[in-house]
């Protein structure tokens, strides 16, 4: 019997590396870069970074704000709540009356029997 050369083992061994680029190789960052899905990944990622970046922006500003106003309310008294509650009557007369009434019609449904 004839032993085999170890070219003839590379030739019928799918796994054994070859020079050229095989079909289970990795593919060259340039050869990456042409391709439209993986361009068009790129796209996503970056817009959606730059989306991240805005809603952290305005999730900053509306904190501040918020915690702005938590400060003013726990600033003032029960006095200058009721106060500023009946100018805003004064100013809004009809949608005082109407949310009155929803106020009213809910405490009812909340103490009733």
């Amino acid at each position: 019997m004839a032993k085999k050369k170890p070219e003839d083992d590379k030739a019928q061994d799918p796994t054994a590396e070859t020079d050229g680029p095989a079909a289970g190789a990795e593919p060259t960052e340039a050869a990456v870069d042409q391709n439209p899905k993986v361009r068009k990944a790129a796209d996503a990622v970056s817009r959606a970074k730059e989306e991240l970046r805005k809603a952290q922006e305005a999730y900053s500003e509306v904190r501040e704000k918020a915690v702005g106003k938590l400060k003013a309310v726990r600033e003032k008294s029960v006095g200058d709540l009721i106060d500023g509650t009946l100018e805003l009557v004064k100013r809004y007369p009809g949608p005082g009356v109407i949310l009155a009434a929803i106020l009213g019609f809910f405490l009812g449904r909340l103490f009733r029997r």
